[in-house]
């Protein structure tokens, strides 16, 4: 069955008594993992419950496998965290997430936005 790329937002929350810098840490070190799609966009909660958002663009069956299952094994730095996926309407690629954004801030805000990827 062919895959269709598409972007995925993460959010979680850390479990209870964990301390925000290691709660930004061990989001920080998870979305390293390579093998859970490319990492476009990360920021991590300021205030109480803890955690923070991630969006990946993921290309394959694997490595959406990877990133709703990875966080259940006992050695993820994401283990014992509250997560919930979201596949993205509009943003099926990296490219079309920063679409979105430039979108967005045009429209609905009068700003203009230009960028340029670079791989």
């Amino acid at each position: 069955m062919d895959f269709k790329t598409k972007c995925y937002l993460v959010y979680g929350l850390s479990p209870e008594g964990t301390k925000a810098l290691e709660a930004n840490r061990q989001l920080n070190e998870w979305i390293k993992n390579n093998s859970l799609g490319k990492i476009i966009y990360h920021e991590h909660f300021s205030k109480k419950p803890l955690g923070g958002f991630a969006v990946f663009e993921v290309n394959s069956h694997s490595e959406l496998y990877q990133l709703q299952n990875e966080p259940l094994t006992e050695n993820s730095y994401l283990y014992r965290w509250s997560l919930s996926y979201h596949p993205l309407t509009h943003s099926t690629s990296t490219e079309r997430f920063i679409f979105q954004t430039q979108y967005t801030l045009s429209s609905y805000r009068g700003v203009s936005m230009t960028y340029e990827l670079e791989n």
